[in-house]
């Protein structure tokens, strides 16, 4: 695939000739997702493997690294994505399941801390995989010892990061009904992802109950301190105690002359 920025699709010459090259890729079956794309090799046994340990052993670094919390992704057309859609590999829901459910599980047995698995609630696409899928998957995840189920859609045909298309247009918070039901249908805890952009907005589904967790990312590629900004907006930290000492020794200066000429209440 392109980088996002020249195209986000099938390579090009004009990939090749800034020196990209097209990678060996492996999937559930010798399908490419269109025109144009790299025909994948269908995973073998002694692949699949292979991609188990990798796992472990990612999971291995985790814990040497001292994150607190780990997160499987299984949305948006990568492999463990691409095993689960009946769009790119055939058999039952069951089937189809296995060899995901064995990654986490294998990740599940070495990390002991919060465990996140990212999943495309609906494909989007005709005969894809569907919300009551996901319903069944979240059971499993649960039934393993997962935590959270990160609640994103869309990806399997076309653009890896496409989001849905038909089912459900792109709004803030497009995409936290399936956080909702998911939670609400399962008991698994649940992230609410998409166009989530104020901290007004990502209060509002904590605190009705659609999601436990509300993740951003564009909006913290425009603005770092997303975070720092929305503790500030909700009242959690109106003296920027939470910022680095050498911003916030500045910024309370700043807020009493904000104050003083009438630009703050």
């Amino acid at each position: 695939m392109a980088r996002p920025w020249y195209g986000n699709g099938p390579l090009t010459q004009e990939d090749f000739d800034r020196g990209d090259k097209a990678w060996n890729t492996v999937a559930p079956t010798e399908q490419a997702i269109g025109d144009a794309w790299i025909t994948p090799r269908a995973m073998r046994e002694g692949d699949q493997q292979t991609v188990l340990t990798a796992f472990r052993e990612g999971a291995r670094r985790a814990v040497a690294a001292g994150f607190e919390i780990l997160e499987i992704h299984a949305a948006h057309g990568y492999l463990l994505h691409s095993f689960l859609s009946p769009i790119s590999n055939s058999g039952s829901l069951d089937e189809r399941m296995r060899f995901p459910l064995q990654v986490v599980e294998a990740v599940r047995q070495l990390w002991k801390k919060p465990l996140f698995v990212r999943v495309s609630s609906i494909d989007d696409a005709e005969g894809g995989w569907q919300l009551e899928d996901t319903l069944v998957f979240s059971r499993k995840l649960k039934g393993i010892g997962v935590d959270v189920v990160d609640c994103s859609s869309g990806g399997i045909a076309g653009s890896a990061t496409a989001a849905t298309k038909t089912l459900l247009p792109r709004t803030p918070g497009f995409q936290l009904p399936f956080a909702e039901t998911i939670k609400k249908e399962t008991g698994i805890m649940t992230m609410g992802v998409g166009l989530i952009l104020t901290a007004q907005q990502a209060e509002e589904a904590l605190v009705a109950g659609r999601c436990d967790l509300v993740a951003i990312a564009r909006e913290a590629l425009h603005d770092p301190n997303w975070p720092l900004h929305a503790a500030q907006t909700l009242g959690a930290d109106p003296e920027f105690a939470r910022w680095p000492v050498q911003y916030g020794w500045w910024l309370t200066r700043r807020e009493g002359l904000l104050r003083k000429l009438g630009l703050r209440k």
